[in-house]
């Protein structure tokens, strides 16, 4: 946990949940968190404070073999984590009161509410803001769903796609986007104006038929920025184009990645330069005499250079067999590389084919382990019967 400013008061809360479906559930009695992070900012939308944390599986035989796909962690990495009661403890200590709540979709707060009923948790009242759902409205579209990603590719918020769907990183990416939209919808509609109904929460125009059933000391006039602030348009008048603002091209692709990998690219390889790429990979890294010594979760790389151009390649040798899987998927690596096949001279694409490489590998492993976890249950189950009878 990260505080950026203490003294601040937080107004609203951004966040993000990773969870895992057990295998044959559909509904949210068959999931459970495996990451929780989120971003606290203030009334102008300044971070004063980020939270983020894995949660350990109650139950290895749950893990789906979607979760490890969706959310870039292994077997061994949600099994690491701490326990969900006690991370939501933290969670909850850390951000006592919050006005307002912002998550991307229903399913993210419903999570959240449903273990907190689970540990008897309470927080102070506030307003839940499903963001995918005000986007919904300000694009014209109340009933139309778009996706995270391709809302931040419109709106035009920089991301790395190898980040997508950690917690820690989406819920940054969900601050930005809110702040962008927040901000952009709030100069777009400065001087107009909507009807909110205090105890539905619901907004109307003024010539909504339901202001005419409304009391008066339950009518408040508000900006329309407030469908930032968990106020919704009423479905009479929501669908209209009152509300939109913001004409987003969903066929627009994002080009702004593609940009930053090109620049990368380009980089001259001074040691700062090779310090940022092996950053964007996340992969350890140190630099000797036009040498570079590279290292991922299980095998170490070493790549050599000529000026601003790759030239050589080397792979750590490591040997696979049953007792590594005892181990905690630890790979027992042998002395001595190989020369690999040099898949380009750019330093970058040779860092992107050691992140993927190896990755694979890690993927191969974690399903063969849950494979062996399973079939020892299974064993163990057996056992238990034979002695039984």
């Amino acid at each position: 946990m990260e505080d950026v400013r203490r003294e601040e008061r937080c107004e609203y809360l951004f966040l993000d949940i990773e969870w895992n479906q057990a295998p044959g559930t559909v509904g949210i009695e068959g999931r459970e968190p495996v990451q929780i992070a989120a971003v606290a900012a203030d009334g102008e939308l300044q971070i004063i404070k980020t939270f983020s944390k894995a949660i350990r599986l109650s139950n290895p035989a749950l893990l789906n073999e979607k979760t490890m796909k969706v959310s870039h962690m292994s077997a061994l990495n949600v099994m690491q984590g701490q326990p969900e009661e006690s991370v939501l403890m933290n969670f909850f200590k850390s951000f006592p009161s919050y006005p307002c709540i912002v998550v991307w979709t229903r399913d993210t707060y419903d999570l959240l509410r449903h273990d907190m009923k689970k540990y008897k948790m309470t927080v102070k009242s506030h307003q839940v803001v499903i963001l995918q759902d005000v986007i919904g409205v300000i694009m014209g579209r109340m009933n139309g769903k778009i996706g995270f990603k391709k809302a931040l590719e419109c709106v035009g918020v920089e991301y790395e796609p190898n980040y997508l769907h950690y917690a820690k990183h989406d819920a940054a990416y969900l601050h930005q986007l809110f702040r962008s939209m927040y901000r952009q919808y709030g100069e777009m509609t400065d001087e107009e104006y909507c009807i909110a109904n205090l105890e539905t929460g619901k907004l109307h125009t003024e010539e909504c038929r339901y202001i005419r059933r409304m009391q008066q000391g339950k009518m408040v006039l508000k900006p329309k920025t407030v469908v930032f602030q968990g106020f919704v348009p009423c479905k009479v008048c929501g669908d209209n184009q009152t509300w939109k603002r913001l004409n987003i091209d969903l066929k627009r692709k994002q080009k702004s990645c593609g940009r930053r990998k090109n620049r990368l690219k380009s980089l001259p390889l001074t040691d700062e330069n090779i310090e940022t790429i092996c950053q964007h990979f996340r992969v350890v890294y140190s630099i000797t005499d036009h040498v570079v010594f590279v290292r991922t979760s299980i095998a170490g790389w070493i790549i050599y250079l000529d000026g601003d151009r790759v030239t050589k390649l080397f792979h750590e040798n490591y040997r696979m067999n049953n007792s590594v899987y005892s181990k905690k998927q630890k790979l027992k690596c042998t002395e001595g590389y190989h020369k690999q096949k040099l898949p380009s001279e750019n330093f970058y694409d040779v860092i992107s084919y050691i992140k993927s490489h190896d990755s694979g590998i890690v993927r191969k492993i974690s399903k063969k382990s849950r494979l062996e976890k399973l079939f020892e249950k299974v064993e163990m189950e057996m056992q238990m019967n034979i002695i039984e009878n």
